[in-house]
This record gives structure tokens, sequence and C-alpha cells, in this order.
């Protein structure tokens, strides 16, 4: 069961940052999904899974919203947020919650006026 009134807001990336808005109140943080030498490629998506199942299970959002990014500055931003985001929508699909990109330049104008 999802609060309607509950938004969860993501930035995806290794760092990845969140914001939970809900009756009024928000909350927010970073998490850092970055891997060490020893692991393998794969391992900041399993974290990154768990993170969020945890998040989606305990906070019931109504709704998730994460930054629509277009460009990126290396291969290497380009394919972790790739994965993020389809670990994002598949869970999201799953627990048939709807979510959207916002785009950066809507997210700024928005925050600038």
């Amino acid at each position: 069961m999802t609060n309607t009134d509950t938004i969860l807001a993501l930035d995806l990336a290794t760092t990845t940052g969140w914001a939970v808005a809900s009756c009024g109140i928000v909350t927010s943080g970073t998490v850092c999904f970055k891997g060490s030498r020893y692991e393998g490629g794969g391992m900041r998506f399993l974290r990154f899974r768990s993170w969020l199942r945890e998040m989606l299970t305990n906070e019931k959002p109504g709704v998730v919203f994460y930054e629509e990014v277009r460009r990126h500055l290396s291969t290497d931003s380009a394919h972790v947020h790739g994965g993020l985001l389809a670990i994002l929508q598949a869970e999201c699909e799953a627990r048939e919650l709807p979510y959207a990109g916002i785009p950066v330049g809507t997210i700024k104008k928005r925050a600038t006026g």
C-alpha cells in the first residue's frame, strides 16, 4: 500500500541524492554506491537495488521522480546512471508504482525561478 501524499525524488549517480516529501515535511540525504577495487562491477547495482527496496518499503511513496539526465560528462557516468535507472524503473513497475523523469532544466528553473 502506498501513501499518495508521499513523494520520493532521486538524483541517480554513484552518490545518489534522495528526498522524501510527506505531509509537508521533507527529509533528504545522499548514499554512495561506489565500488571497491575488490568487488565486481555489478556490486554497486546490487547495493542500490537493496537500498531502493528498503526505501520503497519503509517510505511507501505514491510516486517516484528522478532527475532525467540527457547528457553525461563521461561514458562511465552514463553507464552508472543507465544501470541505476533500469533498476529504479524495474522496481517501480514490479510494484505498479508511478514514476517519472524530470528534466534537469525544469528542476533548475523551478529552484531559481
